[in-house]
C-alpha cells in the first residue's frame, strides 16, 4: 500500500518520501483496511520496530485535518520527550504535558497534538481542564501497561473518563507485548490488528 495514495496531508507524506518510506509494512496497511482514516477504534499488537508510532501519527495528522484534536498517552516522562520530538517539526502544533502539579494547562489546549503521562491527564481531568471535551483522538502507547499493579489503574481510570467525557472519540491503542489483545480490544470496541511479522527477521 502506497503512502502517497492516503488520506494524509501532502507535506506530511513528502516528508515520509524523504525518509525514504514510500509504502507500508503489511501490519500497517492492515491497520489501514481495519478502519484507522474511518475512525474505527483498533487495537494494534504488533513487534516492535515494525511501525506502530508511524500509524498513530498519520491518524492524528488526518484527525486535525478535519478539524479534530489529538491525545498522546505515554507511560514515562522520557517517552514523552521523545514522542515530543518526533512528532515536532511536521506541521501541526505539538505540547506536551508530563508535570505532577494539580493545574489546568489551559495553554495545552492551544495545541493540535498533546502528548503526556497518564498521570498527567489524570491530574487535568480532575481539574476540569475544558480541551479535554475536544480530544477526538486518543492515543495510547504501550497499553499493555494497564495491567501494570502500581500504575495501570490510573491509565484504566482515565481511558473510562475520556470516553465518557467524548462518546465519539477514536482510540488507537499500540502495544508490542500484551498477553490478551481479545479481551482488551472488547473492552474498548476497537478492532484487534495482531501480527508477528517484523521488518528484520529476530535471531
Amino acid at each position: 500500500m502506497k503512502i502517497a495514495g492516503l488520506p494524509i496531508p501532502p507535506d506530511l507524506a513528502a516528508g515520509y518520501a524523504r525518509s525514504g518510506i514510500t509504502e507500508l509494512y503489511p501490519p500497517q496497511a492492515a491497520c489501514v483496511e481495519a478502519g484507522l482514516f474511518a475512525g474505527k477504534n483498533l487495537l494494534i499488537a504488533i513487534p516492535t520496530a515494525s511501525g506502530k508510532t508511524l500509524v498513530a501519527e498519520m491518524a492524528m495528522h488526518h484527525q486535525v485535518k478535519r478539524g479534530g484534536k489529538c491525545l498522546y498517552i505515554v507511560p514515562l516522562r522520557a517517552l514523552a520527550s521523545e514522542k515530543f520530538e518526533e512528532f515536532s517539526g511536521k506541521g501541526l502544533r505539538v505540547g506536551i504535558a508530563t508535570g505532577d502539579f494539580d493545574r489546568r494547562d489551559d495553554y495545552l489546549g492551544r495545541n493540535d497534538i498533546i502528548v503526556a503521562t497518564s498521570e498527567k491527564v489524570d491530574s487535568l481531568l480532575r481539574n476540569r481542564t475544558p480541551w479535554l471535551s475536544e480530544i477526538s483522538l486518543l492515543v495510547l502507547d504501550e497499553v499493555h501497561l494497564i495491567d501494570d499493579p502500581s500504575r495501570g489503574a490510573t491509565l484504566e481510570m482515565v481511558i473510562a473518563k475520556l470516553r465518557h467525557k467524548n462518546p465519539e472519540i477514536q482510540i488507537i491503542a499500540l502495544s508490542a507485548t500484551i498477553g490478551n489483545p481479545r479481551d482488551l480490544a472488547g473492552w474498548l470496541d476497537a478492532e484487534l490488528v495482531e501480527s508477528d511479522w517484523r521488518p528484520v527477521d529476530l535471531r
